[in-house]
């Protein structure tokens, strides 16, 4: 009797460990649970400001003169609700990140302008005169206005764009003459193409301070038309007619006699104009 009464305590006491090393166990799990969560988010947290500081390392990348990108003018014609135009001088800013060579674009505030496929010729001319390889970077491109804006000639910004780019890649990105100012579209070879709104963007490129005004080859004198009306009686005959216009005079008969209109075939051409 009195051994199986020392056997059951035994058994008891067995138990008893083995239940408390089961709590203790438990326990101990529960804890390391804890920490594997705990060491779960800090990892998180590491892999986000390790993200953070790589996005920093390539908005500073070499190519950039500063963090917020180099930028040019660029000159567009606006539309008004009656029909009537006008030119705009909007800022279109710059920079490199590592990437792939994609070419990204926005505006700020929103601004009706299509530069997508004149923005990558630029690029592409621009890694060309300046011998810098970008398929392993991504363009930023920002257009800035001070207001909602609708500029009906996007592609006449590529010769801009271009410049912009080249000189950016070069490394000289800061020392873009800000008192220069181009229209022009840009072909693949680096040529620069004939736009449209010649005199509005000559208007608006004086109005803003420009000293020097550039436009494609052919196009100092350019064709307006000029509405001529006629009356009969009660009817009235409205005629366009045709008229040469040399923008250099018509901008000293506007009174702006300090802005030199100058033209340009190519890009490398245009460049030497906007180096200071």
């Amino acid at each position: 009797m009195e051994r199986r009464n020392v056997a059951l305590m035994v058994v008891l006491i067995i138990l008893c460990l083995s239940m408390s090393l089961n709590v203790l166990f438990y326990w101990w799990l529960q804890s390391l649970q804890s920490r594997i969560n705990a060491l779960s988010v800090e990892n998180l947290r590491l892999k986000e400001t390790l993200e953070i500081l790589q996005r920093n390392l390539e908005y500073h990348h070499p190519v950039n003169a500063s963090p917020a990108g180099t930028w040019i003018h660029i000159v567009g014609v606006v539309r008004l609700e009656n029909g009537s135009t006008y030119g705009e001088i909007l800022k279109i800013y710059v920079r490199f990140i590592g990437g792939s060579g994609s070419m990204f674009i926005a505006t700020s505030p929103k601004i009706g302008i299509e530069l997508q496929a004149s923005a990558e010729t630029a690029l592409m001319v621009a890694q060309q005169i300046s011998g810098v390889d970008a398929s392993t970077l991504d363009c930023m491109l920002t257009v800035v206005a001070d207001r909602q804006l609708d500029v009906i000639d996007g592609p006449s910004a590529g010769a801009a764009i271009a410049i912009l780019l080249t000189l950016t890649l070069q490394g000289e990105g800061e020392n873009i003459r800000r008192d220069v100012m181009i229209t022009g579209t840009i072909e693949s070879d680096g040529k620069i193409g004939k736009v449209g709104g010649i005199l509005e963007k000559a208007m608006a490129a004086a109005r803003n301070g420009a000293t020097k005004f550039l436009v494609p080859k052919g196009q100092a004198i350019t064709t307006v038309y000029r509405e001529e009306v006629t009356r009969i009686g009660p009817l009235k005959i409205i005629q366009y007619v045709q008229e040469k216009v040399d923008i250099q005079e018509y901008l000293e008969e506007q009174g702006y006699a300090n802005i030199e209109v100058v033209e340009v075939s190519n890009i490398l051409e245009a460049i030497q104009h906007f180096k200071a």
